[in-house]
């Protein structure tokens, strides 16, 4: 019985503390671009345009909370690239 009760409340544990592991759009976009070695200055962004093409490419555009724009392109393979604006 000591078994079932402890596995019990470990599931439940696990449960309660997965929405704490959701992460933004924006939070991912400037982590994004800090592991591009670009300084954003915050965890969010602001002002977030996305566009995609016929071919499956997308363009995001954000500005920082420092107020540095950044344009990240993303290839219908997956490749990204960051570029200051």
């Amino acid at each position: 019985m000591k078994i079932w009760v402890k596995g019990t409340f470990c599931v439940l544990a696990l449960l309660l503390a997965l929405p704490a592991w959701a992460v933004s759009q924006a939070e991912d976009i400037a982590t994004t671009i800090m592991l591009r070695g670009y300084a954003c200055g915050g965890k969010n962004v602001a002002q977030i345009q996305q566009k995609e093409d016929e071919t499956g490419n997308q363009t995001i555009r954000a500005t920082c909370p420092n107020g540095v724009r950044y344009q990240i392109d993303v290839s219908a393979e997956g490749q990204v690239k960051v570029h200051p604006l």
